[in-house]
């Protein structure tokens, strides 16, 4: 004789007091940890549209028929985490718009990307790259996202963008370009740097040792001046006062 199975489709709000229990199940118990997993991943499915992080706006491509792409490191979705209207969102696909200072995510059904509103967001990390949102300070050129390249002491931050440059006039050949600037944050003041004798005028109190240091581990503000900023700025938070 054959058996029959019945199936009860059971609303998952109705299980949250079963996934509470399945989440402190012991560690030997394989099922109460799949359950919970299947329970967790339902239960963001169905609410995800709810969620805080999908309250943006749609976000439209500028710069149609330039030659690139606007973002930060690729044109596709990298992964990485945003502090969002007071909540971390992990494991999340972002696009950082260099163009437009705008960090953008996929709705969440994934048919279309959207501009997250900037005055929500605290910080983001992007493919191993943390960007702040930095909103004033003595010799700040503007509110926005930096990158930052070191944090202690005092702090080193990078601010990146892109810009569509033609060197026809008709604008037909136009081409993303990246560039950055540079600053060093000390007692507050935003000071910008462009080169090495800039960086020691802004860490006078440590001139000699710090040339020494660059020079014992042949590091060039030229040639990667993120490199340089990171490991002077860290070299300085390190020597005594």
């Amino acid at each position: 004789m054959k058996q029959k199975y019945v199936f009860v489709l059971i609303p998952v709000y109705c299980l949250l007091p079963f996934l509470s229990r399945a989440q402190t199940a012991p560690a030997d118990s394989a099922f109460g940890r799949q359950v919970a997993a299947l329970l967790v991943q339902s239960y963001k499915k169905q609410t995800a549209e709810n969620l805080h992080l999908y309250n943006g706006s749609e976000y439209v491509l500028h710069g149609h028929g330039v030659k690139g792409f606007p973002f930060f490191q690729s044109a596709t979705p990298l992964n990485g985490s945003v502090f969002y209207d007071g909540n971390l969102y992990e494991d999340t696909g972002l696009q950082y718009d260099l163009e437009e200072d705008n960090l953008v995510i996929s709705d969440y059904s994934g048919n279309y990307p959207i501009c997250l509103v900037k005055d929500k967001i605290g910080y983001f990390n992007i493919d191993g790259h943390r960007f702040v949102r930095l909103l004033s300070g003595e010799g700040l050129p503007s509110p926005g996202f930096y990158e930052s390249l070191y944090s202690g002491k005092l702090n080193a931050w990078a601010k990146k963008l892109k810009k569509p440059i033609s060197l026809d006039a008709s604008g037909s050949d136009a081409s993303y370009h990246a560039y950055a600037s540079y600053f060093i944050e000390k007692q507050g003041v935003f000071y910008p740097v462009d080169k090495e004798r800039s960086v020691l005028a802004v860490l006078n109190d440590k001139k000699d040792v710090l040339k020494k240091f660059i020079r014992s581990n042949k590091l060039s503000y030229k040639k990667d001046p993120e490199l340089f900023l990171t490991r002077v700025a860290e070299y300085y938070t390190q020597q005594k006062d």
